[in-house]
């Protein structure tokens, strides 16, 4: 091993704001608009079965592909990670200010519940600020126990949720015949009930809002304590772990990052790559085998990998390659909150009636540009407020709502 592999990374804050956090987050904000932008543009099932819906070969089987094995639950699960340390984070600042560290995380993660209501009723059924902020209030106890003990939970939580998948997909012929085809339904959709999704989403706010609300109630009340809060919770408790052990201030040595980075990219993109396989072999269906049990290999395989590409980011950050996209993707970190409600502003200027009405009408390969378009935009538009303001928009509004006060923006001549 070379020497230079035992030193640590850098872990230098920038006044109370940990760079590498920033960097990580910056990145993921930007990642997870890759898969995000399939919820905006297509109707839902192609999101998990991309067989329901569009064209699937040559470069929009690329597409596919390449979204599937390196972005797919892979950044949802590093903004899991990330918020699961700012738990950490936050309750340790409010104790050295003491200020109390209960109610203040109460209030923060409540306000995150009403943002993600808000956005989730109004805007688009696929948020995940509401889910976070219910997930949070739960990890309030957990913060307090050791790094090895946060393991043990993060995998036992993760193992649950697991488990539950499997657990459907293996009971599935025993489910009553009517959720039996109301699950096939939303898998196999026919042209009738495409048709009808594409007519509300290319409609007026009166017609794909109450759509929105429909959704997010079954997102809220059904899909959140049965599967989504598992992984979840599990995932903020692997970022608590991480934060407390030092790996994600960039305590550890970069030997450990490396071996994060190509340990968890091999296992990760191998049992990716073999779902991806097995899928194929037999045309993603039945949904049973498709979506409770061959989807396992993707719920693992992300989460090795989401751990590889946060040492790659950490080893990034530790050299000084690409200084200037650094800088911008450190501002799209600091500005993550405003910069995931823009992406879908934006979104729905794109595909939805009220804009451009492209929904259903946009290839794989056409969203990948759209993509592009709006990755260039946040990492331009983040810089440049910054330059001038100490937060995003929405992050000030959510500190001043959190600490129930008036608190300046605009940076100091």
């Amino acid at each position: 091993m070379n020497s230079k592999d035992s030193e640590p990374l850098p872990s230098i804050p920038k006044g109370e704001r940990w760079e590498s956090l920033d960097l990580i987050r910056g990145c993921a904000v930007l990642g997870i608009f890759v898969m995000n932008i399939q919820a905006f543009a297509m109707p839902d099932a192609a999101y998990f079965n991309p067989t329901a819906y569009g064209d699937l070969n040559g470069g929009n089987y690329g597409v596919w592909l390449l979204s599937h094995l390196f972005f797919d639950s892979k950044f949802m699960a590093i903004f899991s990670i990330l918020f699961g340390a700012g738990i950490v984070l936050f309750t340790e600042r409010a104790v050295k200010r003491e200020r109390s560290p209960f109610w203040g995380h109460v209030r923060r993660n409540g306000l995150l519940i009403l943002f993600g209501f808000l956005h989730a009723h109004l805007l688009w059924s696929g948020d995940i600020l509401f889910s976070y902020g219910v997930c949070a209030l739960l990890m309030y106890p957990f913060r307090r126990l050791s790094a090895k003990a946060l393991l043990r939970w993060s995998f036992g939580l993760l193992l649950v949720g697991s488990l539950i998948s499997v657990s459907g997909g293996l009971s599935f012929q025993q489910w009553p015949a009517a959720d039996q085809q109301e699950m096939v339904d939303f898998w196999n959709p026919g042209e009738e009930a495409i048709a009808e999704a594409v007519a509300i989403h290319q409609g007026t706010f009166t017609q794909w809002q109450p759509k929105m609300s429909e959704d997010s109630w079954l997102m809220q009340l059904v899909y959140l304590p049965q599967s989504i809060i598992w992984r979840v919770t599990g995932l903020m408790l692997l970022g608590m772990a991480l934060f407390k052990s030092g790996f994600l201030l960039g305590r550890g040595a970069k030997q450990t990052a490396k071996n994060l980075f190509i340990l968890g990219g091999f296992i990760g993109l191998a049992m990716v790559t073999w779902g991806v396989w097995e899928n194929e072999q037999i045309g993603f269906n039945p949904v049973e085998t498709s979506f409770f049990l061959l989807s396992q290999w993707n719920y693992w395989g992300s989460l090795a990998l989401a751990l590889a590409y946060i040492g790659a980011i950490l080893l990034w950050f530790g050299s000084p390659a690409l200084e200037g996209l650094k800088n911008r993707l450190m501002a799209c970190g600091r500005m993550a909150f405003t910069l995931y409600i823009l992406q879908t502003l934006l979104a729905i200027l794109v595909f939805r009636g009220t804009g451009l009405g492209w929904f259903g009408e946009t290839s794989r390969m056409g969203q990948a540009g759209v993509v592009l378009g709006v990755w260039a935009v946040m990492l331009t538009l983040a810089p440049l407020w910054l330059s001038r303001f100490s937060f995003g928009p929405l992050e000030w509004l959510w500190r001043c709502l959190t600490y129930g006060k008036i608190l300046p923006i605009r940076k100091e001549a």
